[in-house]
């Protein structure tokens, strides 16, 4: 009974009793073994046997009698059992209370929760209005402008070296170049390799559906680099397409009085492209192997990759909003692309080496409202198992949801970004907001006793309060 009453300690609330029985409000001890009772529990001796708690549960404390075992007779009648009513309950109840909370921290807590109580209808709207004021400002956490981690201050010596590199003139004009992006024909863009594991790396996958050899495709082909360029832009001045390049090879051959073996025996005379269908894969094999061109890949006598270099905007510290607006330029005019291209040669897509860069973060930002989800739904499971009450989850819910966006809504106030360090310390903070909220939630239901909502509320701050504190205290000082 006394460990459901909220006690921590048995023999606090034990000596109690003692001390309760000797005020002489019911028959004593001494009146039933003819002596007298002990003033504390120091005067217990180890002679004596203690009635344990499990029978005071029940068992009323005025008919609970202590017996020494060398006088109590063999057969000895038992104590007539009564039930207690709620009135004394009560009264133990507030004893019970009042001897708990002889300490500065419970003094101070027990008048936090009179104020609080009093104005408990203020501060939940005040609450409600910083949630939504919290809640608009973390939606305007922003991803990371630069692949740049800056781990050192600003003060130290590495990091005033790299703050002075990046306003080089060389670096300046690297920038400016941007940097280079494949379109691709012919392979599938797939992950299959072990997504927990960055050292397993993907297979290729094939697009068997990649056919350049009829003169549809290989029209479309021949025509597509020259609407790229006027789009985007050479990687640089002397490069050209593939397909342009092979064009180029076969009207100089076809007109050449001492043409290239490769020629002779696989291109049967043609001239330019496209060329006859069965003449595609030996002749454009034969060129490229001649002229070492890796942008045409084939296996077993047939082509089966292809890609051309482009120029991109981006470099691995450009910024995400760059990032995105050059991904979906890309996209948009590979879109209208693919609606035109013949069947065979419409399933190409686009890549770059920044784009990792950019799926990083559009991870992490993934990660981070993912983690905070699976915080609250497991958050408010725990809570409804053990309060089995639809209020108190919905209330621990927003607990926990008020402190994952005041967080975050404070990152942004200081200026911080939603980078990979960030995310770490977001999934911790996710931890210790659940912690403190559950902690006061068990603490609310484990008040024993049908008693109302005020005092279990009281209960569960001036008992877990304490615990909270220090931990909060601890994870402070540790920051």
């Amino acid at each position: 009974k006394w460990l459901l009453a909220g006690s921590t300690n048995c023999l606090v609330h034990f000596e109690c009793w003692c001390f309760h029985k000797n005020k002489g409000e019911k028959a004593s001890e001494s009146d039933i073994q003819g002596k007298s009772a002990p003033n504390s529990m120091d005067d217990v001796t180890s002679g004596e046997l203690v009635v344990s708690i499990s029978a005071v549960e029940q068992l009323s404390i005025e008919d609970t009698t202590r017996i020494n075992a060398s006088d109590r007779p063999e057969k000895q009648q038992q104590p007539t059992v009564a039930r207690r009513d709620k009135g004394t309950d009560d009264e133990e109840r507030q004893l019970l209370l009042e001897l708990e909370h002889e300490t500065l921290i419970h003094r101070i807590l027990d008048g936090y929760y009179n104020v609080l109580h009093t104005f408990r209808w203020q501060v939940l709207a005040i609450a409600f209005a910083a949630i939504i004021a919290c809640t608009i400002l973390a939606a305007q956490l922003s991803l990371p402008v630069s692949s740049e981690v800056a781990l050192l201050p600003d003060s130290n010596e590495y990091q005033m070296h790299w703050s002075w590199k990046q306003n080089l003139l060389s670096n300046t004009l690297a920038k400016e170049q941007g940097s280079e992006a494949l379109i691709m024909w012919g392979v599938t863009p797939a992950d299959t390799g072990d997504h927990l594991n960055p050292d397993s790396w993907t297979k290729l996958v094939l697009d068997e559906k990649f056919d350049p050899k009829s003169e549809d495709s290989q029209s479309y082909l021949l025509n597509f680099c020259d609407r790229l360029f006027k789009q985007f832009g050479k990687v640089n001045e002397k490069y050209e397409c593939p397909m342009v390049l092979f064009d180029e090879w076969l009207k100089d051959q076809s007109t050449s009085q001492s043409p290239t073996e490769a020629y002779s025996q696989n291109c049967k005379g043609a001239t330019s492209v496209p060329v006859h269908l069965e003449v595609f894969d030996p002749c454009i094999i034969g060129w490229s192997q001649l002229v070492n061109i890796k942008s045409v890949l084939q296996t077993k006598g047939s082509v089966k990759i292809m890609q051309i270099r482009t120029k991109s905007n981006l470099r691995a510290d450009s910024p995400q909003s760059e990032s995105k607006n050059e991904w979906t330029t890309y996209e948009a005019w590979l879109n209208d692309e693919r609606s035109s291209a013949p069947n065979g040669a419409n399933k190409m897509y686009q890549s770059d080496i920044v784009y990792w860069w950019f799926d990083t973060n559009q991870q992490m930002l993934k990660t981070a409202y993912g983690a905070a989800g699976i915080a609250l739904a497991c958050a408010a499971v725990v809570v409804f198992i053990s309060a089995r009450s639809f209020v108190l989850t919905l209330f621990a819910a927003i607990s926990i949801a008020y402190v994952l966006v005041a967080a975050t809504a404070c990152l942004v106030g200081l200026g911080w970004e939603l980078g990979f360090l960030e995310s770490i310390l977001f999934a911790i903070l996710i931890g210790i907001s659940c912690d403190f909220v559950i902690h006061f939630g068990h603490a609310y239901t484990m008040y024993s006793g049908n008693v109302n909502r005020q005092h279990r509320s009281h209960f569960a701050l001036t008992h877990m309060g304490p615990s909270i504190l220090a931990a909060a205290f601890t994870t402070f000082m540790a920051a």
